[in-house]
């Protein structure tokens, strides 16, 4: 009966610290790509340069690598500089999308991403930023099951 308790507890211990060792991996990858239009048919292709005016698409694919479900993931990336995000252009497979005007300390939907100013005589006045003030997008993503996999991304137009 001892011998029967004592492996009872070991394989106990051996589950809790198989248990503690499961953790989520999210691995991502990055790609910059413009459309072209060839034969009337438009497609993507990586950027090799970039002129001003031109609009940039980022993509971020992810997996989870790790042993269990990653669980309210997040992924952030800055704006570019010399770049404007395009209203509207974030995309992402069941993902909860928040800005940044603050360099990503902060992050809210539009319409609570606000600032104030001093008009003359001291009044401040509240605004709700545009845009162009974006410095930063984030993505958080409710579940990512093992092995799941998907993409999130934006579009920018180069200053």
């Amino acid at each position: 009966m001892k011998k029967i308790f004592t492996l009872l507890a070991a394989m106990s211990l051996l589950m809790f610290a198989m248990e503690a060792m499961a953790k989520p991996l999210l691995s991502v990858n990055m790609k910059a790509e413009t459309e072209v239009t060839v034969n009337n048919a438009t497609k993507r292709v990586p950027v090799t340069k970039i002129s001003s005016g031109d609009v940039v698409i980022y993509t971020i694919s992810y997996v989870n690598t790790g042993n269990e479900a990653a669980t309210n993931a997040v992924l952030d990336d800055p704006i570019p500089k010399g770049t404007v995000y395009i209203n509207g252009s974030a995309f992402g497979s069941d993902a909860d999308v928040t800005f940044s005007i603050d360099g990503g300390k902060t992050f809210k939907k539009p319409s609570l991403l606000t600032y104030e100013i001093t008009l003359p005589g001291g009044k401040v006045e509240k605004k709700v930023a545009s845009p162009e003030q974006y410095t930063n997008i984030r993505w958080t993503i409710a579940k990512v099951p093992e092995g799941g996999k998907g993409q999130v991304g934006f579009k920018v137009k180069v200053k």
